[in-house]
Formats: C-alpha cells, structure tokens, sequence
C-alpha cells in the first residue's frame, strides 16, 4: 500500500523560510511563492475565462495590473494570507491559497486550464494543508466550491473535508470544512 503521509510527499527545500514563504515539493510539483516572473502566466492562466467562471475572487477579463497588485497584495498580507505557485518545471500552472490566517482558514486553488484533469490539484492540496497544520495553530480549513465544479469536489474530497452545505437547489456555492484530526485521519490511509 502507498504511503500517504503528508511526510511522504513534502519536503522542504527552505529550512528555516519563513511562515508565508515556505517551498514545498511533491513528486511533479514545486509549491512556491508567486513572483513578480509569473505575471504572464497568471495572466494567462487565471484570465482564461472557463478557469476564472469558477473563482470569486478573480475578475474577467483578468490584466497584468491584476496581477501585480495581487502579488503586492500577498507581501502586505503574508500573516493573513499566503499563497503557493504550483510549478510544474516549466512554470507557474496554478495557485493554491490560505486566507483567513488570522481566523479559520479557507482554501482557494486554481489551475491553469490545459492542466485541468491531471491529478496536480489532489497532489498538491495535501501538501499544502500538511503545512498549515504543521506551521500554525489552525485547527481546521474552510472551502467554497462551485455546485457544479465536480473536480473541486473531488479534490477536497480526497484532502479529507466534508461537506458542510448548502444542499439547496439554487445554490451557487457548497462548503466544506478539514479538521486538523480529519485531515491527519485521512492521509494515513
């Protein structure tokens, strides 16, 4: 049976960086600060209009200023907010997210879409909230999908979170919500 353990599939390659920059590695993907270099790329990626439908935070059409105030952002926020570029080698693909720091955390995540399908987001999100739990005093995770984003669904599904609703027809969004010992639970299966 594979090892799930977040252990098994994190790695730090910065000892030692500090809380909200942290660089992390799975087997294909490197987690890193978004740098002022990933501009095109979220840009590009991020402003394709099937990806952005799915994100309420990220407008359409989606500029290079965008862009930047949101890294700018990042720098100011780093004890309310972190992000981490998923690379994949050849750049930034997409980006998975914590907000809320300072309360209960919500998750974001987007990829860009050509890497929709591919497995990078379930590979990546246990290991991003290895990390929170590890490095902070979080005791659980909130996150918002699309009711008809299935991918997500999945993803935050094999991460260990559980729906927490709603389940009313007419609805945009569902939520789902990780406990610390859910999360734990499920990656040493």
């Amino acid at each position: 049976m594979p090892d799930r353990s977040v252990d098994a599939h994190t790695r730090s390659r910065t000892p030692g960086a500090g809380v909200g920059h942290p660089t992390l590695a799975t087997a294909r993907l490197t987690l890193r600060a978004p740098a002022g270099s990933d501009v095109a790329r979220i840009v590009a990626l991020a402003g394709n209009r099937e990806v952005s439908h799915f994100l309420a935070r990220v407008p359409h059409p989606y500029s290079a200023a965008d862009a930047r105030a949101w890294l700018a952002y990042l720098q100011q926020a780093h004890a309310r907010e972190v992000a981490f570029a998923l690379d994949d080698g050849t750049g930034l693909i997409g980006v998975i997210s914590f907000r809320a720091l300072d309360e209960t955390p919500e998750i974001g995540y987007w990829l860009g879409r050509e890497y929709w399908g591919k497995g990078y987001m379930s590979e990546a999100a246990p290991v991003a909230l290895g990390w929170l739990f590890g490095a902070t005093a979080t005791h659980a995770v909130a996150a918002r999908a699309s009711t008809v984003n299935t991918a997500s669904h999945a993803v935050l599904s094999r991460a260990g979170f559980a729906r927490t609703g709603p389940d009313v027809a007419g609805e945009r969004d569902q939520t789902f919500r990780l406990d610390r010992a859910a999360f734990f639970a499920c990656m040493m299966i």
